[in-house]
């Protein structure tokens, strides 16, 4: 076999131009031993981590490494990271020596496996060359969603299903750092007969392809929560594929277009954010949030209601084309846009929504604003596709604004006590808007009409 030289990078070869020796597989590793080296190949390779505490700052990542033996996690901190960190792919195979092992930490992994790696001074990776390298691919033992209920909470699962519903990306706020956090809610159904929320964080939220439809989703080491039922979400531990070129993937995507998509699915997150409420956001009608005093702290609400009116007017804007402004653009000439936050002059714009719609429940009414990727997802096109309506086909236009009237959505809002001209009034918004989920809405009413009997 040929195996590379890495001297300058860290990763150096055991044996010059050949394969090294003394290959133990990784299930037989244990903190006893000293001369090893394993051949496995690393199915998944974290973002690099920073933390800063009062003994003070540094760096890690991690690394899942796998052979036909089993699986171990091997963790990399600070001077390991710029020395192995640029090196490393995930998907190639590599002989791993000398990193020291100690008892796993099983809140932070689900590998099957009871020790962990930590790479240290002395520890060497050498890639292998080999065409055959005899390591399988990744491991997935798929857990049904409907033996979720049987799962302890804050366990791992592999899971895979349909995308069925993609909620909005949400940005809040973390309680205890105060760190500003991005997520998005998908839920996810399979042949089993169940539906589950799935939650992706940070990068995996942001860059999910909403253009996709209904894609097949599958996550090794899911982690589950009890909260509301049972809701899963993809942790720093977690691996996401969308569309993976699985069997099961295929026979799913078979399943799902000929007859799974007309089931009725038996919801595992019993109040959720896509089609029924949030897990952490109450359900409340527009009488309740009027009764409940809002200040000037928002408060977050769900509320199933009926769109009555559409404003037409100003319902978008010529807005700043860059990527990270919105602000109002002004017409200087027929080929040129400026932008005064920015200070520039562009030659095109892009339309920007700011829908006001006045919505309905069996308590009463109240304005809402939905704006860009909300009020796309309730018209059903793109903002940019609306204002070339607009300026074209004055009538189509109308058609596609009137159409959602007497429609039904879950919508998840956030109200706000504003003062205008000496007068405070509530100003609500919408976060996001879904197909309400008439089994949870069912069941949640079922559950209050028992609290009403006692």
């Amino acid at each position: 076999a040929n195996v590379s030289n890495f001297n300058a990078g860290g990763m150096v070869s055991a044996t010059p131009g050949g394969t090294p020796g003394n290959i133990y597989p990784i299930q037989s590793l244990n903190p006893y031993q000293n001369k090893w080296t394993i051949k496995a190949r690393i199915t998944k390779k974290s973002d690099i981590r920073t933390w800063s505490n009062a003994r003070g700052e540094g760096k890690l990542f991690s690394m899942e490494l796998m052979d036909d033996s089993g699986e171990i996690r091997c963790t990399g901190f600070t001077d390991a990271v710029d020395k192995f960190y640029n090196i490393v792919e995930q998907g190639q195979v590599y002989y791993i020596s000398r990193c020291s092992l100690k008892t796993a930490n099983k809140q932070y992994t689900a590998i099957k496996n009871d020790y962990e790696m930590t790479i240290n001074s002395d520890t060497t990776i050498v890639k292998c060359e080999e065409l055959d390298t005899g390591i399988p691919q990744i491991k997935m033992d798929f857990t049904k969603i409907s033996d979720l209920e049987n799962c302890e909470n804050n366990s791992f699962v592999d899971i895979i299903g349909i995308a069925t519903d993609v909620g909005d990306v949400q940005n809040l706020t973390a309680r205890s750092s105060g760190k500003q956090l991005t997520k998005r809610e998908v839920k996810l159904q399979d042949k089993s007969g169940a539906a589950v929320a799935l939650t992706l964080w940070g990068k995996d939220a942001e860059q999910f392809d909403t253009a996709l439809t209904n894609p097949v989703i599958s996550v090794k080491a899911a982690k589950v929560s009890d909260f509301g039922g049972r809701s899963l979400s993809v942790s720093f531990n977690s691996t996401l594929q969308v569309n993976p070129d699985l069997p099961i993937s295929h026979e799913l995507r078979g399943w799902y277009d000929s007859t799974g998509k007309n089931e009725t699915a038996r919801q595992m997150s019993s109040s959720q954010g896509i089609g029924g409420g949030s897990r952490d956001t109450p359900h409340k009608s527009f009488s309740e949030i009027k009764e409940s005093n809002v200040q000037d702290k928002p408060e977050y609400f769900c509320n199933n209601a009926s769109i009555v009116f559409v404003k037409k007017d100003n319902c978008m804007y010529q807005a700043c084309p860059s990527a990270d402004c919105n602000k109002k653009v002004m017409m200087e000439s027929p080929t040129e846009y400026r932008c005064e936050k920015c200070d520039k002059l562009y030659p095109n714009f892009k339309y920007r929504l700011m829908l006001t719609v006045k919505l309905s429940d069996f308590t009463g009414n109240e304005w809402v604003t939905c704006f860009q990727e909300t009020a796309e997802k309730l018209l059903g096109i793109s903002a940019d596709d609306l204002g070339k309506l607009k300026e074209t086909n004055e009538a189509e236009f109308d058609t596609t604004m009137n159409k959602v009237n007497f429609s039904s959505y879950n919508f998840k809002i956030r109200a706000r006590l504003e003062s205008y001209m000496d007068e405070s009034r509530l100003k609500c918004t919408a976060l996001s808007v879904d197909p309400i989920d008439y089994i949870s809405q069912s069941k949640q009413l079922i559950e209050e009409i028992k609290l009403l009997e006692g």
